[in-house]
């Protein structure tokens, strides 16, 4: 876990130092009121941050629910009694792997990878955007899956909101909560860093990236998500013709690409699937993002393209679930497909 300080820098040493003491204290408390043994902790201070190693068995259920609630209205106490505009403001970065002792701190993915969710351009954006409240917490997309959404200690998965992260060979996606925001306002932070108030500014917002990677990166996940579905022909057809008209000397490459991409998901069973689907996602994003960097035209139609791809496969899925009920046959009876269900009396 990684603690940081929103402008720091623009502090002088007096303030600094303050800030300093008062981050601890923050910390302390919020772990204290959540039942967290803080002096197991391996604290690795960096001025405006504090690096954790948290203690194997530690409840990631209590760090992500109640210890940050406590750290919210820790921050909230604290900031009471600071100048009006020098607010301790923090980013939070969390995440759950690997991290062995070394000479100059910690090595292993997990160090690295809080580094990265840290400085994360759209937690950033989030943050500074936002004067309502002053904690922004992004965590891995496997602390996600494996704590957030099984519910437990108050959490809610659809607090959260989906983001990618990419620095340098680092690629993978986090999860940003703000306490006390709904998740149209966390989105608009994250890409504009102004919040959306309304579900039409919400679905608006989605497609109001500005970059070619920002544009890409939802492409890539759209059209990744319609391979190994029915939906799939239609959407290759959709990139067959983005590529005709704007990078004609690369179509072939990416249309084989995506292809072995298609082939492969239709191949492997569901867990494989879904931790292929990601590293796919960002091959497929980056091949975009070099189509739609050549024009606005074709940055348009990229958005277009993520569009139609998504509009297909939530149609498609409205009316393929197939259900056969009260079976009655003599020898075999086979009926393939996915998402199909075959119920014989009470049972599957």
């Amino acid at each position: 876990m990684a603690a940081d300080v929103e402008q720091y820098s623009r502090l002088d040493i007096p303030q600094q130092e303050r800030t300093q003491a008062e981050l601890v204290q923050v910390l302390d408390k919020a772990a204290a009121l959540s039942n967290l043994d803080r002096l197991s902790w391996k604290r690795q201070p960096q001025g405006d941050q504090e690096f954790t190693v948290l203690p194997v068995g530690t409840p990631e259920p209590v760090v992500l629910g109640e210890f940050v609630r406590q750290l919210r209205v820790a921050l909230a106490e604290c900031n009471a009694h600071r100048p009006r505009k020098q607010p301790i403001r923090l980013r939070l970065a969390v995440d759950i792997g690997v991290a062995r002792t070394a000479a100059l701190g910690y090595s292993g993915p997990a160090p690295i990878a809080v580094a990265r969710y840290l400085n994360a351009p759209p937690l950033k954006s989030a943050l500074s955007g936002t004067r309502t409240t002053n904690l922004a917490v992004i965590i891995s997309d496997q602390l996600y899956q494996d704590v957030v959404q099984l519910r437990s200690h108050g959490l809610d998965p659809d607090q959260y909101v989906k983001v990618h992260v990419r620095h340098d060979e680092f690629a993978g996606y986090a999860w940003i909560h703000i306490p006390e925001h709904s998740t149209a306002e966390i989105r608009g932070l994250a890409l504009n860093g102004r919040p959306v108030t309304g579900a039409a500014d919400e679905k608006r917002e989605d497609y109001s990236m500005t970059t070619p990677e920002e544009i890409a990166a939802l492409a890539g996940m759209a059209v990744v998500g319609a391979m190994a579905t029915d939906t799939w022909t239609f959407v290759r057809d959709r990139c067959a013709s983005l590529l005709r008209r704007h990078a004609p000397e690369e179509k072939d490459a990416v249309l084989d690409l995506f292809d072995g991409f298609e082939q492969t998901l239709s191949a492997v069973g569901a867990e494989q699937h879904d931790s292929l689907t990601g590293m796919f996602a960002d091959r497929a994003a980056s091949a975009l993002a070099r189509v739609a960097a050549r024009s606005s035209e074709a940055a348009d139609e990229v958005r277009a393209l993520a569009e139609a791809a998504g509009s297909a496969r939530t149609e498609s899925t409205a009316r393929s679930t197939i259900s056969v009920r009260d079976v009655r046959v003599k020898g075999d009876f086979v009926l393939g497909g996915r998402d199909t269900k075959v119920s014989k009396g009470g049972q599957r």
